[in-house]
């Protein structure tokens, strides 16, 4: 039993050195990003059965020592560290990085990464991180496509978009003389990007003042509305002849307004019930022609958004963007929808992982998404040099879903998670071993000491 006594120890010996030098790895990563510490378990030995059970006897036996079970990461969360770099990526929650070396896919929770000369976004390793390119109609990243190198060009340009809609939030003075005028103009585009000028200019126009009467279905009582007349006259370039459209087919209309200064029609069409108040569907906005831009680019379609019609028309009156109070002529704020071709100045990501584009002329774009990745059981990740993690048998393949469903943690950007080692812990762990290690030195010299004073007995 003596010698049995020697391979005990040594077990025990073989063990505490081995989770002694877990922990000095742990301690050695504390500042390295990403990084998961990792905790050694120890298993017995089967135990040598001096004797078996017979009839109502319990087992007399001796365990022979113990083995590491196995050493397994602890995907805590590590804090989250602001770098203001805005290629280092942080994720908080569940989920890895995929990136890639030849065509070889593996995963990180290190994302201290950037650009290379070629454009392409990498890891410290120079491993290629994956997720998804190209956008869809509405403008946000497809991710129904297959995994790919995440590629930017700083400086390169973005296609334009031509106008569709236009909208003058305005007011016209209610003291206003006959023939008085009052223009705004807003900036617009055509295919190519190129801008113009869309000019619309009202004229007070007092044979075009009107008076309708109503009557009120719930008493029968007769009432008259009265409504001040407005021409209008849209320009492009300074040239009323190239619109086409309006309420008489030539880019010019009429915009009556009722005695509380809102828009009462448009065109001769109601925006709401003269007695009710409520939206009629009757109503429209204008849509403008320019046939011809002038710069060789397709012919233009343009809405003039001058009325906010509620979603339900029973559910309260059409909005005009166009009013008549007071003695002052005045424009608030202009839209139009489209935009110039422009240079892809800076980038930022989004918590979805969605690196967002900001162009000089004011456009930001979805440019790609950071492919994050799960696994059924991370536990059974192969660690390698790096940082990296391989997937196994035991860990079961990545998942990754380039919607962000899944339980996949969010992006943080310009940040890095720093090691989850905790430095008490880890001595209060490296102190419980060394004793361990100790202590089986100890059983190990007193069974040679035991063994020696057998050997003695001979003398």
């Amino acid at each position: 039993m003596l010698l049995g006594s020697f391979y005990t120890g040594l077990s025990g010996l073989q063990s505490n050195a081995v989770a002694l030098n877990v922990i000095g790895n742990n301690l050695a990563n504390i500042n390295t990003s990403g990084f998961k510490r990792s905790q050694t378990n120890f298993a017995q030995i089967m135990s040598d059965t001096v004797r078996g059970i017979n009839g109502g006897g319990n087992p007399i036996q001796v365990g022979l020592g113990v083995r590491t079970s196995e050493i397994v990461a602890k995907f805590e969360q590590g804090s989250i560290q602001t770098t203001g770099i805005k290629t280092h990526l942080a994720i908080q929650g569940e989920g890895f990085f995929t990136v890639a070396t030849n065509g070889i896919s593996s995963y990180t929770r290190s994302g201290n990464f950037g650009f290379d000369d070629e454009g392409f976004m990498v890891a410290a390793s120079g491993a290629r991180v994956q997720g998804f390119l190209g956008t869809r109609a509405d403008g946000t990243v497809d991710t129904s496509g297959d995994l790919t190198d995440i590629r930017l060009d700083l400086g390169e340009a973005s296609p334009p978009r031509e106008t569709e809609v236009v909208r003058f939030i305005s007011n016209l003075s209610a003291e206003a003389l006959n023939g008085e005028t009052y223009s705004t103009s807003v900036e617009v585009f055509d295919s190519k990007g190129v801008p113009h000028q869309m000019t619309i200019t009202f004229t007070r126009d007092t044979t075009q003042d009107i008076a309708i009467g109503a009557v009120d279905p719930a008493t029968g009582a007769a009432s008259t509305i009265n409504q001040v007349g407005w021409t209008y006259d849209f320009a492009w370039n300074g040239d009323e002849t190239l619109v086409d459209g309006g309420g008489n087919g030539d880019g010019t209309g009429v915009v009556r307004f009722g005695e509380d200064g809102q828009l009462f029609s448009i065109d001769d069409a109601l925006l709401n019930d003269p007695v009710t108040g409520l939206a009629l569907s009757t109503t429209f906005d204008p849509v403008l022609t320019v046939p011809d831009p002038g710069t060789g680019a397709e012919s233009l379609s343009i809405t003039w958004d001058a009325i906010d019609t509620p979603a339900d028309p029973t559910s309260g009156p059409n909005e005009s963007f166009i009013t008549s109070f007071g003695s002052t002529f005045n424009t608030g704020t202009l839209f139009q929808d489209g935009f110039g071709s422009g240079i892809l100045q800076d980038i930022d990501f989004s918590q979805e992982g969605v690196m967002i584009g900001f162009y000089d002329n004011g456009l930001t774009l979805e440019l790609a998404k950071i492919a994050i990745a799960t696994f059924n059981n991370r536990l059974g990740l192969k660690q390698v040099d790096g940082g990296f993690y391989l997937p196994t048998a035991a860990s079961g393949p990545a998942s990754i879903d380039g919607e962000g469903t899944g339980g996949r943690g969010s992006v943080i950007a310009s940040s890095l998670e720093s090691s989850n080692v905790d430095i008490a812990e880890e001595f209060t762990s490296l102190i419980v071993h060394q004793r361990g290690y100790q202590s089986n030195s100890r059983t190990i010299t007193t069974a040679d000491q035991l063994l020696q004073e057998a050997l003695n007995l001979k003398r």
